[in-house]
């Protein structure tokens, strides 16, 4: 009896596993398609149009060395 409800549950959550997959994969699919060109350039600009921020160039964030 336990082996069977295990049998079932597992297929259970292996079925509802891949539909979920299958509805995330939709809903990503279904997003981009819609998306406009424009805006998918600009997000993909984003991360490289920032110059990265300045080093810290105080006395107690540089390393010494002795030696």
């Amino acid at each position: 009896m336990l082996q069977e409800l295990a049998t079932g549950t597992s297929a259970a959550l292996a079925t509802a596993s891949l539909l979920f997959f299958v509805a995330v994969y939709a809903f990503v699919v279904v997003r981009v398609i819609r998306a406009r060109k424009e805006d998918l350039d600009a997000r993909a600009r984003m991360a490289l149009d920032d110059e990265p921020p300045a080093a810290d160039r105080s006395p107690s964030s540089q390393r010494v060395n002795h030696g």
